[in-house]
């Protein structure tokens, strides 16, 4: 019942393996291509084709891509530019003491968040400490069931 959704659509009629591979061949990356589909036809340069998938990305302009099922092209690819950019490497280097350093500081910033948070206290008590942590953000803490700003305690 209903329309069929636009995925329904792409997957109704699957092109044949072997004219898939053909396909791909076409694909090359950065190449300007029109590719003709069972529910449009497409323009873009071709910024990405991952055969596991089936699906090809088209930066089609205005920060914009479109995925492409490779088994939905059924009126072919028709190569405007061929490519000339090499395929970008992807950057697999990863900077351990970086990695390290933002952990340590997101332990931290959970650690403050919990000391602001009073055990046993009402929800009331609560939202006076919240309330008052933001007007004096490094003078409030807890002692207990008891609030201390700027070393004098409220209880």
């Amino acid at each position: 019942p209903g329309y069929p959704t636009p995925f329904s659509k792409l997957m109704a009629h699957p092109t044949p393996t072997s004219q898939v591979d053909i396909l791909i061949g076409q694909l090359t990356f950065g190449s300007h291509v029109q590719i003709h589909t069972k529910i449009g036809n497409f323009e873009g340069v071709v910024d990405c084709v991952d055969t596991k998938a089936g699906l090809v990305a088209l930066d089609t302009g205005n920060k914009r891509m479109t995925f492409i099922s490779l088994h939905n092209i059924d009126g072919g690819v028709r190569v405007i530019n061929k490519g000339t950019k090499p395929v970008p490497k992807a950057k697999m280097s990863i900077d351990i003491k970086t990695v390290q350093e933002r952990e340590r500081q997101a332990i931290e910033q959970r650690r403050q968040e919990a000391s602001k948070i009073g055990v046993g206290v009402s929800p009331h008590a609560q939202a006076i400490f919240n309330r008052l942590s933001k007007l004096f953000p490094d003078s409030t803490r807890w002692d207990g069931k008891t609030i201390v700003i700027m070393e004098t305690r409220i209880g």
